[in-house]
């Protein structure tokens, strides 16, 4: 941690945020460093495992979609700590994106901007990709995938599920044209009952914020939408809509520190709201320990972080895992703090 804010972290940032992105790429892509950092960075520990929908990952703190889109260092992830990682978002073809400018550093608030809208190399280069990985390396990974037809979301689900533990749809980017047809509920249930039709993997829907009454009133019927219609869990929530004219499309996606009393909020909505018989993977402002905890006590099974990675460096889940442990201890506490259902409520896969 030390090491990482007063070398690395000064030096990343002097470059624009998309050059930074892709010399910390090209860093994790760098197997063998990682594999060997592993014993110093990793916390393993078996009071630390946690059931998603049924996959077991060996600690609850994962990475979010968005950092590593084309599925490039998701091992690197795994070794320096994460409990699991999500790759993508994939989208069916290749995409450019949005113009640039397209992502913003907010550093006094430890957050970012972006309206990346997307940009990937497509299905077919992930799907080679995430092939090539050893079968230990897929059971701890999730995919993100998108698009604005079933028929496009249905083919990615298709082709990548047999690679992967279990598969995330985004119906909830707010830099992506198009998404907001599955914001209604019958398009949604369309959606999600293709996928649920092919599905052999867990299922989790990526639901978007809600920061008022009006907007609480539009998501839960989404997310009720969802676990109706067979989805295994949600994850919430994606980054908050937010205007800005720094940006060339105008608009963008808010994430980082700020958002966690949100996020908090969201996660213990929706358990009262929806009960207990499905996982709930919260995202959202999580940079501490301590979050991690309270979003486990009202109903998260596991959470997602991005941009405090992006702030802290490779020490973060580490340390947040050792806070963990060190917190259990202090309250005598043999178990995290989720007695949720984290099983599939026995549907049929069709």
């Amino acid at each position: 941690m030390g090491l990482y804010s007063a070398v690395a972290r000064p030096f990343l940032f002097r470059f624009p945020p998309e050059t930074a992105h892709r010399i910390g790429d090209l860093t994790l892509r760098v197997s063998p460093i990682w594999s060997a950092l592993r014993p110093f960075l990793e916390t393993r520990d078996a009071r630390l495992e946690t059931k998603v929908a049924g996959i077991t990952f060996p600690n609850p703190v994962g990475v979010a979609a968005g950092l590593d889109k084309d599925c490039r260092f998701l091992p690197g992830l795994m070794d320096i700590g994460f409990g699991f990682a999500t790759g993508g978002t994939v989208t069916k073809d290749a995409r450019p994106g949005n113009p640039i400018p397209r992502v913003i550093r907010e550093t006094k608030q430890q957050a970012l901007l972006n309206a990346l809208g997307f940009p990937g190399e497509g299905l077919d280069t992930v799907e080679s990709r995430l092939r090539n990985l050893p079968e230990s390396r897929r059971s701890r990974i999730l995919v993100s995938i998108s698009g604005t037809e079933v028929e496009d979301i249905s083919e990615c689900h298709r082709r990548l599920q047999p690679l992967v533990a279990g598969v995330e749809v985004n119906v909830s980017s707010p830099n992506t044209a198009g998404l907001r047809t599955f914001h209604e509920p019958e398009h949604l249930a369309r959606l999600v009952s293709a996928l649920v039709d092919q599905r052999d993997r867990p299922l989790f829907v990526k639901l978007p914020p809600w920061r008022s009454d009006e907007e609480r009133d539009e998501m839960i019927p989404m997310a009720r939408t969802s676990i109706a219609s067979g989805a295994d869990g949600l994850v919430i929530a994606n980054t908050h809509p937010t205007d800005d004219k720094r940006l060339a499309v105008g608009r963008g996606g808010f994430s980082g520190a700020p958002l966690f009393d949100d996020t908090l909020r969201m996660v213990s909505e929706a358990r009262k709201k929806l009960g207990d018989d499905f996982a709930l993977i919260a995202c959202g402002g999580v940079r501490t320990a301590d979050q991690v905890w309270q979003l486990l006590e009202v109903g998260a099974t596991a959470i997602q972080l991005y941009t405090s990675f992006i702030y802290e460096g490779p020490g973060l889940p580490g340390r947040i895992n050792r806070e963990l442990l060190k917190r259990m201890k202090a309250s005598g506490a043999s178990a995290l703090p989720t007695t949720r259902s984290t099983s599939p409520a026995g549907r049929e896969s069709g």
